[in-house]
């Protein structure tokens, strides 16, 4: 029987393309074929409250795969996880799908 996380795990990488991992006896990004290095965390809490050890992982799993960054957290029985990522690449994604205006001149 699989657990909430897993479960969790597979549908963040279904989202963005890619599968679970799965253990690897290593620490790295939680999906493979995946255009950002993904680490996904399921909080015990009802709030889903993030952690600065979580984002230093993200951030380490992302410099070691050469991709950007994505935490994904969810609350204890939430469908709505949230995001978390480098501000400027955010801002240089939205750009580049045209939500964005391109940087005023100085």
């Amino acid at each position: 029987m699989s657990t909430a996380w897993k479960e969790l795990e597979r549908r963040i990488c279904a989202a963005w393309g890619g599968r679970r991992s799965g253990p690897q006896g290593r620490s790295g990004p939680d999906c493979t074929a995946t255009p950002v290095a993904l680490q996904v965390k399921r909080s015990g809490s009802g709030s889903g409250g993030i952690r600065g050890a979580w984002v230093a992982q993200a951030r380490t799993d992302g410099a070691a795969a050469r991709l950007p960054w994505v935490l994904v957290v969810a609350g204890h029985g939430s469908r709505a996880p949230v995001a978390v990522c480098d501000h400027a690449w955010l801002v240089a994604v939205c750009r580049q799908a045209g939500l964005l205006p391109p940087p005023a001149a100085p």
